[in-house]
């Protein structure tokens, strides 16, 4: 028999990180799924760090040369057998109700698209103001002309995923929000499960530091925006994978940051009040 939910995670070295939502799973009230892991052929132990799980519920570790999340996402929905497809990310974090209040959101609404609400690690609980912000924005952007997502979880119908023909691969980026987008081409609208959480990793933040990383999801919501634009070339830094980035090391490299971004950011500025 079949099962109800599909969990596909791209992982590409997240030996590190995979274990702990696979630990979350093990201990989710909804028992009924399967687990792909979609992996970009990982040069560290992502493959061995699976065995331990093998016995606690169906998981399927399958590798592709495309080291891109929306190919792997794709190749692991090609092999899933469940109803609803639920992609996230490895270094997420979910409580043990997660997947039963989906399903519950599933049976009374009926529908097709859903997204959890985002909040961050409890030890970045400084943000959550910000993550509460965000979440506000992304839902009230289901009925705009642009649409965004959250992140990497989206949790959607394995047959209007297949019509509407999954991850756009070209993307360098972005892939979340276009496909939300062009769902909504088709009359389909997200819809949010408030009272369900997703953990989301703040390790690109501690590495890259505020104002990079702000910058880049800056830059990305303003193409969206206010150029109707999707990010297929690599306008940006953005590194899939555990591998975490070099840290600035000292206050000079740090205002030459600053500098840098600040003045792409005053060019970006200068760019939409033109158009």
């Amino acid at each position: 028999m079949s099962p109800f939910f599909s969990i596909v995670v791209p992982t590409l070295n997240e030996e590190k990180f995979l274990p702990r939502l696979l630990t979350d799973l093990t201990r989710q009230k909804e028992k009924d799924f399967e687990i792909i892991v979609a992996d970009g052929f990982s040069e560290d132990g992502t493959k061995d760090c699976v065995n331990p799980f093998r016995s606690k519920f169906k998981i399927n570790f399958v590798q592709t040369r495309l080291k891109n999340v929306a190919a792997q996402r794709n190749y692991g929905s090609s092999l899933s057998q469940g109803r609803y497809l639920v992609f996230i990310d490895a270094d997420a974090r979910i409580g043990p109700s997660f997947l039963k209040k989906i399903r519950k959101a599933i049976d009374r609404n009926k529908g097709l698209l859903f997204v959890p609400y985002f909040s961050p690690d409890k030890q970045d609980n400084q943000y959550k103001p910000l993550f509460d912000l965000v979440n506000v924005l992304v839902e009230l952007s289901q009925n705009l002309p642009k649409r965004f997502s959250l992140g990497g979880t989206i949790i959607i119908e394995k047959n209007f995923f297949n019509l509407i023909g999954g991850f756009n691969e070209e993307l360098f980026m972005s892939e979340d929000h276009e496909l939300v987008q062009r769902a909504g081409q088709w009359g389909v609208k997200s819809k949010f499960i408030k009272g369900t959480k997703v953990s989301f990793s703040l390790r690109r933040l501690k590495k890259e530091g505020q104002i990079k990383f702000f910058y880049k999801y800056f830059v990305v919501a303003a193409r969206r925006l206010f150029f109707n634009e999707e990010i297929k070339n690599k306008i940006i830094e953005y590194q899939m994978g555990g591998q975490f980035y070099d840290q600035v090391k000292n206050k000079q490299k740090k205002e030459e940051f600053f500098n840098h971004y600040l003045n792409q950011i005053k060019d970006l500025f200068k760019k939409i009040l033109a158009s």
